[in-house]
């Protein structure tokens, strides 16, 4: 099983394409208001994950724990498919 490399420059619109279940993964971590506030349309095809990631204030400790807890579940859906 090949394992997919997720960087922290995809496109939120991107990685949701992909791996739908990573927009859940990422209300635990701000996206909710971003929903909340009515804005998802404007920002998702510009916002890279990085960008979210400096948006929601994530220093480069907590960004690389929550790129490695989503790499870990997209790889996990990949081995179920």
């Amino acid at each position: 099983m090949t394992a997919i490399k997720i960087t922290e420059d995809i496109l939120l619109r991107e990685l949701f394409d992909l791996f739908p279940h990573s927009r859940e993964i990422l209300k635990a971590y701000g996206y909710a208001r971003i929903v909340e506030l009515g804005i998802e349309d404007v920002v998702i095809d510009k916002l890279s994950l990085k960008g979210f990631l400096r948006l929601m204030g994530y220093g480069e400790e907590r960004s690389a724990v929550i790129l490695r807890e989503i790499q870990k579940s997209c790889n996990k859906k990949m081995e179920e498919k």
